[in-house]
Parts: C-alpha cells; sequence; structure tokens
C-alpha cells in the first residue's frame, strides 16, 4: 500500500528553499493504479522522485507497505517517458537488467525474460537491438522490464506521451492487460485526461505550484470493457476536464 500525508518537498538554491510541493495527500491500496494529473512544473516529477527514494528533501509522511521509500528496501518499477533502453543490450538483455541489478545473487535465466516478452508479443524481437525495433516496440521492452523486476511499486512518468495518438491507445490497452494479471501497485503521471481515465482506478488532481492535492476522485468507469466506445467515457472526461480548469485557474 502507499500512503502520503501532507508531504511537502522542496529544493535548496542558494541557501534558499524552494518548495514544489505542499500539502500533497493520497493512498493507494496494494494491487491499485491510480493516475495523477497536474499542471506543468507543479511537481509531479518530484513526487515521483519522492517514491523512488531519490529525493530526501521533504516533510510529511510518505509510506511504501509501511515503510518510507528506499531503493534498498523497495523494489521500484520505473516506466519512463522515453523507454529508458540501453542501445547496446538486445531486448532480451535490457529487460532482464533491472531484475539482475537488484537480485545480484540470483541473475534471472534468459527464459524467464524470453517468457515475459511473450506476455507482450514480442519475443521475436528478443536479440534485436532498441535501433531495430519501432517507438511502440521500445515501450513494449520497458513495460516488460518494468513488470519481470515484480515491484512493489511501479511509476510511470508521462510513459506513452512520446507516442502517436493509435499506438498509445495500443499501448494503453496492452499495459492494462498485463497490469491485471500481476496486480502491481502503480501511479502514472500524465497530462493527459482521457488517458487517465482509462487507466487510473483512481485520478489525483494536483494544483499548480507548489503542487497539492485539490481533489481524489474513484473512477467509475475504470475496467469496464470498450469504454472507449461509450458515451459516459466521453461525458466523464468533459466533467473531469471542467473540474481540472477550475482548480488550476483558483
Amino acid at each position: 500500500m502507499l500512503y502520503i500525508n501532507n508531504l511537502q518537498a522542496q529544493y535548496q538554491i542558494n541557501n534558499i528553499d524552494l518548495w514544489v510541493l505542499k500539502d500533497v495527500s493520497f493512498s493507494i491500496g496494494s494491487g491499485e493504479i491510480a493516475a495523477i494529473i497536474g499542471p506543468s512544473g507543479c511537481g509531479k516529477t518530484t513526487l515521483l522522485k519522492v517514491l523512488a527514494g531519490i529525493h530526501t528533501f521533504y516533510e510529511g509522511e510518505v509510506m511504501i507497505n509501511a515503510q518510507p521509500p528506499s531503493a534498498k528496501l523497495h523494489r521500484i518499477g520505473f516506466i519512463p517517458q522515453h523507454h529508458g533502453l540501453l542501445p547496446w543490450k538486445t531486448i532480451c538483455e535490457d529487460v532482464m537488467l533491472l531484475k539482475n541489478i537488484k537480485d545480484k545473487e540470483k541473475k534471472v535465466k534468459r527464459h524467464h525474460g524470453i517468457k515475459m516478452l511473450e506476455e507482450l508479443g514480442i519475443a521475436h524481437l528478443a536479440n534485436r537491438f532498441p535501433h531495430q525495433i519501432s517507438g511502440g516496440q521500445r515501450q513494449r521492452v520497458a513495460i516488460a522490464r518494468a513488470f519481470l523486476l515484480a515491484p512493489n511499486l511501479l511509476l510511470m512518468d508521462e510513459p506513452f506521451s512520446s507516442l502517436d495518438a493509435m499506438t498509445r491507445e495500443e499501448m494503453q490497452e496492452v499495459f492494462l492487460a498485463l497490469w491485471k494479471k500481476k496486480k502491481t501497485t502503480a501511479l502514472i503521471v500524465t497530462h493527459s485526461i482521457e488517458e487517465a481515465v482509462y487507466l487510473g482506478k483512481k485520478i489525483i488532481i494536483l494544483s499548480a505550484a507548489p503542487g497539492r492535492t485539490l481533489e481524489v476522485i474513484d473512477n467509475p468507469l475504470f475496467g469496464r470493457e470498450n469504454i472507449r466506445k461509450k458515451l459516459e467515457y466521453y461525458d466523464f472526461i468533459r466533467q473531469l476536464r471542467e473540474k481540472i480548469k477550475k482548480g488550476w485557474s483558483l
């Protein structure tokens, strides 16, 4: 479970504290997925860094399974915007990378990497290099790498924003299908209201900088079949857009 209460995070610039997050509070149950929406510069990436145990200049309570964020204590998966694959490693080698780093004493076998690639329909790419595959395929590899780690918490920072519209929707579906199998606790940062509604069981709205929690919404449409074909999906997006605009203009 992820629990955040009154999180306030800052950077020090010329001995002056610059606050980027103020009074952020929300929780995500084990095996749940939440989407965070907020304007540029509101501290979304800083929030992910706090959860990853990278940014330690913060106040308030932040707990992952009842322990403070730490790369040593937790298995933190991360899917970045631009996949983050290493150009000199094959696809299979890259998929196994994070798990091999985390589990130094127990190296993952190649067939485990291949199995994860099979789940994402790209096992035939195992011996290729990142420059030899498409953007959508590279993002599938990033997803495979994160899930093979079997993380306590999966963090995603605009993971599909660099893809074209059709590929982006396809990757959202691919990700959600795998998440339903693994039930990994996950947090996705996105600028897309449509993506937040499609992927988030909870939708967390942050204010302009310094970011604070404006509202936490339980998504009534999460997990429904063929939701993009239904009018209620677009009606909910419209309502959410109006709510966000109002909150960001305060």
